[in-house]
């Protein structure tokens, strides 16, 4: 899997764009992930993709876990009072 989301990016507008064919984004050719390689090199400064928006970010889903995980963890504090270990015994 994480083979799969390294190749993954997002455009401005949220629509992803992969570079492995089981993760394609809706609609979505081999065609606009090279294109999107061609753009992102610096060398090559390529046009942005048909159908996409300027600028592309890549997926990072380890650290959106992270902040999931962490916004979460507030919210359960929030809901489940804490407990004095004394008060349980």
């Amino acid at each position: 899997m994480y083979g799969f989301e390294e190749q993954i990016w997002f455009d401005a507008r949220g629509r992803k764009i992969a570079g492995n064919f089981n993760s394609f984004g809706r609609g979505q050719t081999k065609a606009d992930f090279e294109a999107l390689m061609a753009h992102l090199d610096p060398e090559l400064n390529g046009p942005v993709p048909d159908g996409y928006e300027a600028p592309s970010y890549k997926a990072d889903r380890e650290a959106e876990y992270r902040q999931a995980h962490a916004h979460f963890a507030a919210r359960l504090a929030q809901a489940v009072p804490a407990t004095n270990d004394e008060e349980t015994r």
